[in-house]
């Protein structure tokens, strides 16, 4: 294994040094930027000035202080190897517990001989809570389908967030930590519930806690736990996090082209890929209107309500673009977060209650029902992984116009069955919505584009098989 060094000896490079210290690692020194401290020992460690950092590019730096961007632009200006560089907690813990797991000899209990689907529970990674977002409503479905075919489950969870166990068809494992614990205690307790399932298949949602522990019963029980990981997000941690550990995955599932071809670029074998495709209520013949030039448009969104990722702050902003420009609309929000009552606040600040109408949390059996009555779903995410939503809207034939993120592209052909701008540009959501607004026919015509879109792809589904057929495969690995 490759050497690691710390760069920080105050608290936060002694915090991470015990860390290292639980898993029976110690890091082949510190580097700090204070030449008080060069030359000494700190805990017992050798503390190395910054002019040094180049010499140790056979290992890894993980940035152990407070200014971390700073710590990592002197770094590049030394001309260390910036895919050495390991900065954020995330990051930093996500390296620390690959590089000790490695050191840890495996201590397989023997090899699984209950072969049967029947005798291996499945697993799901809800690190986040059982809360309402669209990976947790994804899963609950997920979770019906197989307990219906007589699959045994559970929900692994954290106190996190708000508590939706009535909504649980499988038996609930909550994970709670009464008091701060050090990360070896903590990865220890996860990994503890998850053998306590063996054999077991547990699908990963979130690149955290769940997932590393779910790596380590791997290498500790090869025989007993399988993993299929979920990339949800194109978002740099599950890159780092799969790519990493990728030699654990049994599977990763994908939901968007160009989340395919990053996972790939980090190294995740091609044949441990497979495409997960949303199954969304979709009927075959349309049955709706669209609002005439003499109604108002309706413009519809639905999901988190939050700045990070969603920038639902830009809607006020959008609405108000819109009402400069003349055009009779309402917008309907739908969902819930912590921006809900700040932009609650917005609309009246900006006087647009007339405007913007907050629907709240929908159950999910609304949802179509509510995107029947859209002619236009907006979104300004900054980004996405493949959005569920999305393809709801589309289904109900509600005319797509979003922001470029993954999985945008794969539904959408840009002035043919929605419209596509790039993220963060308001005056061209505007735009596009502008037209839509003049041109009523283009507006029923790309709508029922987007319908047949999504409905082609529907019909083409068998989500029973495939889960099935994906269930046995990673035992048969």
């Amino acid at each position: 294994m490759e050497d690691i060094y710390l760069f920080g000896a105050g608290q936060k490079g002694r915090y991470w040094l015990r860390c290292l210290k639980s898993f029976g690692v110690m890091p082949s020194g510190f580097i700090d930027n204070n030449p008080e401290l060069a030359g000494s020992l700190v805990d017992g460690v050798q503390v190395y000035g910054a002019a040094h950092s180049k010499a140790f590019s056979s290992g890894y730096i993980l940035v152990t202080c407070n200014d971390e961007e700073e710590i990592c632009r002197q770094l590049l200006e030394l001309e260390f190897p910036e895919e050495k560089i390991v900065h954020g907690l995330h990051n930093i813990t996500n390296h620390i517990l690959y590089y000790a797991v490695n050191r840890i000899p495996s201590i397989s209990s023997g090899r699984n001989t209950r072969k049967s689907l029947s005798g291996r529970k499945v697993l799901f990674d809800l690190q986040n809570g059982m809360v309402l977002g669209g990976v947790e409503a994804w899963s609950y479905e997920l979770a019906g389908r197989l307990c219906q075919q007589g699959i045994q489950g559970m929900y692994l969870t954290t106190e996190t967030g708000l508590q939706r166990v009535g909504q649980a068809v499988y038996p609930v494992q909550v994970f709670r930590f009464e008091q701060p614990l050090e990360e070896r205690e903590r990865i220890e307790t996860y990994v503890e519930g998850i053998t306590e399932h063996l054999p077991c298949t547990v699908i990963c949602n979130f690149p955290w806690y769940i997932f590393w522990a779910a790596c380590i019963a791997r290498k500790r029980y090869p025989d007993q736990v399988r993993i299929i990981a979920v990339q949800h997000s194109d978002d740099a941690t599950y890159y780092k996090s799969y790519g990493l550990w990728k030699e654990y995955i049994d599977k990763c599932l994908t939901i968007s082209s160009l989340i395919e071809k990053k996972i790939l670029s980090c190294g995740v074998e091609g044949e441990k890929l497979a495409r997960l495709e949303w199954k969304v209520p979709c009927e075959e013949k349309l049955d709706r209107m669209w609002s005439p030039e003499d109604r108002r448009l309706q413009i519809g969104y639905a999901g988190r309500i939050t700045v990070t990722q969603k920038r639902v702050d830009l809607l006020p902003v959008l609405a108000a673009e819109l009402r400069r420009r003349g055009v009779c609309f309402q917008m309907n929000i739908a969902g819930t977060g912590n921006y809900a009552e700040a932009l609650e606040e917005k609309i009246k600040e900006e006087n647009l209650q007339d405007h913007v109408v907050l629907a709240g949390y929908l159950e999910r059996e609304a949802i179509p029902l509510f995107w029947r009555k859209q002619d236009i779903m907006v979104s300004c995410s900054e980004w996405e992984g493949h959005s569920i939503s999305q393809a709801e809207a589309m289904a109900g034939g509600a005319v797509p116009v979003l922001t470029d993120v993954s999985g945008v592209r794969d539904d959408v052909a840009d002035g043919s069955n929605g419209f596509v701008v790039e993220v963060g540009n308001v005056e061209a959501l505007a735009d596009r919505i502008c037209r839509l607004y003049r041109d009523r026919g283009m507006l029923k015509k790309m709508g029922q584009n987007a319908h047949d879109t999504i409905c082609r792809r529907q019909q083409l589904l068998d989500q029973t098989t495939f889960w099935t057929e994906l269930l046995e495969e990673v035992w048969q690995r």
